[in-house]
């Protein structure tokens, strides 16, 4: 079983609230979690530190999910990307998806089900 007491997780989303409840959640399940309200910032967060986990909404200021998306990629490629966005048009799911997204959700989400593809991925980060 996953020690999730040691995973960092990111969230980088500008809806305040969002964000809030999620790291609300993941803390509560044992997850040390960092926030981003914009693309620039969950980039140069990402430069400064390894994060196995970042859960990612692909509209955001200053930069677009989809840009830091290919930035982590190449800065932190081990790290898993969970894409969860009100946008859910094709090209927008294969963009993400081929740029190594681990997951693509569509707003509205349940909590529980952002826990469990969170769990999955960090299970599969440290295999």
């Amino acid at each position: 079983m996953l020690n999730s007491k040691n995973s960092q997780v990111l969230i980088a989303d500008d809806d305040n609230e969002f964000r809030r409840s999620l790291k609300k959640l993941l803390v509560k399940a044992g997850y040390q979690v960092s926030q981003a309200s914009n693309g620039i910032q969950a980039s140069e967060m990402v430069a400064k530190r390894t994060y196995p986990l970042i859960l990612l909404d692909i509209h955001m200021p200053g930069k677009s999910g989809l840009s830091v998306l290919n930035e982590l990629k190449t800065i932190s490629p081990k790290s898993k990307v969970i894409i969860i966005t009100v946008n859910d048009d094709a090209k927008t799911y294969s963009d993400a998806m081929n740029s190594g997204a681990f997951a693509f959700l569509n707003k509205p989400v349940k909590m529980k089900e952002i826990l469990n593809y969170a769990t999955i991925a960090l299970e599969k980060s440290t295999n």
